[in-house]
């Protein structure tokens, strides 16, 4: 379906006032079109009273499967709207946009519109494309190759696909082909025509069950002499035509007759085709190879390490003597901006290229949960998540026996301690503190000392061994 772009700005009042395009017509006025699909936040009311002085629109049009770039506009002609008419240049003659030309989708063809292969429902009036079966010798071709819409009608019925004997597996389908390239260079063309660079061997199969008594036969249309036979390298069932150190007494159809009756001919031209060289590339990390610039040659590209292709990553010489796409260029592969690591976290190396690390650090009083470095990896991603950085909090502190306290604000039985917190510890009357009175909890998620005890002086001397956190601790009562 064509693509009509309308804008606001080529129909207000103010606009149209100024252009000697735009004509007056009091009498014969045209309804509003229909514009809330293109703009749906327009001022209906507004554009209601501005369009009213108008009686002809112009606008951008993208017409075909190519999106070409048309000015097109519509007329007001004794109260209804004719058109759209569209010209390829804002002074050229405007013609009317016929009607398109349906294609329904089929999955065994291939289509080729301005050598381009495209996947589209419907071509503008004047299109020509050219059809083939998708896969060379699998199907057999039926219809004419090269069609042309005149005004929603194509100039011949639209070919079809027939599968051959490898997929129906009867013997009364079309027997199968299939080419293979023995030296030089060849390839099918968009209308299904096997295209030979001169010089080149090419074998040409018909793929049937070899029987002692009854065997496919090969004709060729031209009176060049060529071998048939059974191939017995690549299976039993593999009769060979060899066209050998081709030249143009090769051209014409090659067609291979089964026992059944069943046919299926392939189309042989001899072209001397030489696309533009390759020798050189204008992007230093753009690596290629290739086995020449003739039909039918390909060209491998690739990057050097930490680049992304982007494009083709193989383009081959076409029948038009251009390569089948532009050549594709590298781009650095970066990996994706980390997210704000917090107020409690710091980047102390940061680098998004292949091969650049992240490592992060956390603020005084807190730990790392997760790696704390982090490399950027061939493929565009980090080798692991972000850590985060989380408080470090030390045990409850226990709470002393025999006349043993913590002040009241350290005493709260939910609170957690972070590092810094410093506890202060009491005895009751009559009862003396053994060990250290305060404690402060450190990084390493302990307290710096094991919590002290209360004892009276008339207890005997003694060494006591206190087991805290699994850290043992001496203390001698004075």
């Amino acid at each position: 379906m064509n693509k009509f772009l309308l804008f606001v700005l080529f129909i207000t009042a103010s606009f149209c006032e100024n252009q000697n395009e735009i004509l007056i017509a009091d009498d014969y006025k045209c309804s509003l079109p229909d514009v809330t699909s293109v703009d749906v936040d327009l001022d209906i009311h507004r554009f209601r009273s501005d369009f009213a002085k108008v009686s002809e629109v112009k606008f951008p049009g993208l017409i075909g499967p190519l999106n070409e770039r048309l000015i097109c506009k519509i007329k007001c002609v004794d109260g209804n709207w004719v058109g759209p008419l569209c010209s390829a240049t804002q002074n050229g003659r405007f013609r009317p946009i016929l009607r398109e030309c349906p294609m329904r989708q089929n999955p065994n063809l291939t289509i080729t519109y301005e050598k381009k292969i495209v996947n589209y429902s419907a071509f503008a009036h004047g299109s020509e494309v050219r059809v083939r079966c998708k896969e060379f010798g699998l199907y057999k071709f039926s219809g004419v190759n090269v069609l042309r819409c005149n005004n929603g009608a194509w100039s011949s019925k639209i070919p079809t696909c027939i599968p051959t004997a490898t997929l129906t597996n009867t013997g009364d389908a079309p027997p199968t082909l299939k080419y293979t390239v023995g030296a030089g260079s060849a390839l099918v063309d968009s209308k299904g025509e096997l295209l030979i660079y001169p010089g080149s061997s090419v074998w040409i199969d018909c793929l049937w069950p070899r029987d002692a008594t009854q065997k496919p036969e090969w004709n060729w249309s031209n009176s060049a002499k060529n071998h048939v036979g059974w191939s017995t390298l690549e299976g039993e069932s593999n009769y060979r035509v060899s066209l050998t150190r081709v030249t143009l007494r090769h051209n014409g159809s090659y067609t291979c007759t089964t026992p059944s009756g069943s046919t299926h001919t392939a189309y042989v031209k001899v072209v001397s085709i030489v696309c533009p060289s390759r020798n050189s590339s204008s992007h230093r990390m753009l690596q290629f190879s290739h086995t020449g610039s003739r039909l039918g040659n390909t060209v491998h590209f690739s990057c050097s390490q930490g680049y992304r292709l982007h494009g083709a990553s193989a383009v081959s010489c076409m029948e038009d003597g251009r390569w089948s796409s532009e050549a594709p260029t590298c781009e650095p592969i970066i990996c994706p901006e980390l997210r704000d690591p917090g107020p409690h976290a710091a980047l102390q190396e940061y680098n998004t290229s292949v091969g650049g690390r992240a490592v992060f650090s956390c603020a005084w009083g807190y730990r790392l949960v997760g790696r704390p470095g982090l490399e950027c990896e061939s493929d565009g991603r980090w080798s692991d998540a972000a850590p985060v950085c989380v408080p470090i909090y030390c045990p409850s502190p226990p709470h002393l026996l025999d006349g043993g306290r913590l002040s009241a604000v350290d005493a709260s039985k939910n609170r957690r301690h972070q590092v810094g917190d410093l506890l202060v510890y009491d005895c009751s009357s009559g009862y003396q503190i053994v060990g250290e009175s305060s404690i402060v909890c450190t990084e390493s998620g302990f307290w710096s000392h094991p919590p002290p005890f209360c004892m009276q002086p008339s207890d005997v001397v003694r060494a006591d061994t206190i087991f805290y956190d699994n850290t043992t601790f001496v203390n001698f009562n004075e």
